[in-house]
């Protein structure tokens, strides 16, 4: 089972510019890549669209940080402080029923996020033998590829 050598320096020389081998979601990955979060922009969850040196060769720069800035706009809408507010009012004169009715907007745009992520690893990510796993399950900590 493959584990990130990212915290401990760089990955070996045998992760770079390397062709894809095997097939995603049967064969176990050579390396994992960690696109680590950004805290520049204080409690709203970011990651860091530096583009990790293991990538080169699969995908550009410019697709990179385009895919990273389009999560990042997502999960800046998902943490809004005013949707939050309106939701919890909502919530409270309601008695807890709006619940039932509708989801939050949090709710709707981790759905969205969710369905962005599937999309970008159908037509970029997988076509470069990557696969982008869901940060949630990670606490949005980070995103491996």
């Amino acid at each position: 089972v493959p584990v990130s050598s990212y915290r401990f320096g760089p990955a070996h020389d045998s992760a770079y510019s390397g062709p894809p081998m095997g097939r995603i979601g049967v064969h176990h990955p050579r390396e994992i890549v960690r696109v680590e979060r950004d805290y520049t922009g204080g409690e709203i969850v970011q990651f860091s669209s530096a583009f990790p040196m293991e990538l080169e060769g699969r995908i550009t720069p410019r697709q990179f940080m385009e895919s990273i800035n389009a999560i990042n706009e997502i999960l800046i809408s998902a943490y809004g402080l005013w949707h939050s507010v309106f939701d919890n009012c909502v919530e409270i004169f309601s008695l807890q029923l709006s619940r039932v009715l509708i989801s939050t907007h949090y709710e709707r745009e981790m759905k969205r996020l969710e369905r962005h992520m599937d999309d970008l690893n159908r037509q970029l990510f997988n076509l470069a033998g990557l696969n982008m796993l869901w940060p949630r399950k990670v606490g949005f900590l980070f995103v491996s590829l």
